[in-house]
């Protein structure tokens, strides 16, 4: 079997059956990086943002968006496809440049 054998004990937590996966997808985005940015992703506490409640009428409610583009900088990951920028300069894969770049 791709993840062992099955337990002669059987959980019914699904946690229980969802963490030799898990460990498999983590050793295999470990093994990926190779940047200082998986670094960073790997610090004590670097995801306690991801605890914060989402309430709106705090202006703590993030968008799908906002979640895919925050988790894709944490871990170092190509947020777009390369292009050029309306101001002329070109844009890589990880996408910073919209950090510095005025929208039109």
């Amino acid at each position: 079997m791709q993840f062992g054998d099955v337990p002669e004990v059987l959980s019914t937590k699904q946690s229980f059956w969802d963490r030799p996966a898990v460990l498999v997808d983590k050793a295999l985005v470990e093994a990926t990086l190779n940047s200082q940015s998986g670094v960073i992703s790997r610090c004590q506490h670097s995801g306690d943002w991801l605890f914060a409640l989402p309430i709106a009428s705090c202006g703590l409610k993030i968008d799908d968006e906002a979640v895919r583009v925050a988790v894709g900088l944490r871990l170092g990951l190509d947020l777009c496809v390369p292009h050029e920028c309306h101001c002329g300069s070109m844009v890589y894969a990880r996408g910073v440049h919209s950090f510095v770049s005025r929208p039109e």
